[in-house]
């Protein structure tokens, strides 16, 4: 029995395996973000996110992160959903999970002069992940953009592909974190006494 339960880990093992950063549709996560309890109208250098469970970082000098209802520029930006959303006045950023997560996606836009942005992907000994990707964050309008990656990110950094390297819009953050190791075993040791069980 121990050797049916024990290959039956093994069988499941591969699906933590994923190697690189993938492309996923969109999902209700854990966690959400939509910025309905952040202040508004201030330019900060870090705010929150998922209660506390993260955090939205400046990467350079500039105005700051700012979280408001509207937004105007070279387009108009209202959020996707709610009465908020989230964007760097000037400046880029990084979203950092105190927990790595095993699935991460959120809505973005641009109100600058060109759209898209580039994210780079760093796991929790800050190694990068692979290489960058393209956010999709069209002029005016809201595109989903969503990844997983099993061994987990911790942090994504978000550089726009404008000449004012800023003003990347993101609102409808969801989140999962990496499940807990022994939660597969214990799934495996469950899926093979139900096999023995069967058998019998």
């Amino acid at each position: 029995m121990k050797t049916r339960i024990f290959a039956l880990v093994c069988a499941c093992t591969p699906i933590l395996a994923s190697a690189q950063v993938t492309p996923i549709g969109p999902f209700t996560g854990s966690l959400q973000e939509g910025w309905e309890s952040h202040t508004l109208g201030q330019f900060l250098p870090t705010l929150d996110i998922f209660g506390g469970a993260g955090d939205a970082t400046q990467l350079a000098a500039g105005q700051g992160l700012h979280v408001t209802t509207g937004w105007g520029f070279f387009s108009t930006t209202f959020p996707h959903s709610g009465g908020r959303f989230m964007g760097g006045a000037g400046v880029n950023y990084a979203l950092n999970f105190d927990n790595p997560a095993s699935q991460f996606g959120a809505y973005f836009q641009t109100n600058a002069d060109a759209p898209d942005a580039m994210a780079t992907f760093f796991d929790a000994n800050n190694a990068q992940i692979g290489g960058s990707v393209v956010i999709s964050a069209p002029q005016g309008q809201w595109q989903w953009n969503g990844f997983e990656y099993a061994q987990g990110i911790s942090r994504i950094e978000i550089v726009a592909n404008n000449q004012f390297g800023g003003f990347i819009m993101i609102d409808d953050l969801e989140y999962n974190a990496v499940p807990e190791p022994g939660a597969f075993v214990a799934l495996a040791a469950g899926l093979g006494l139900l096999l023995v069980r069967r058998k019998r």
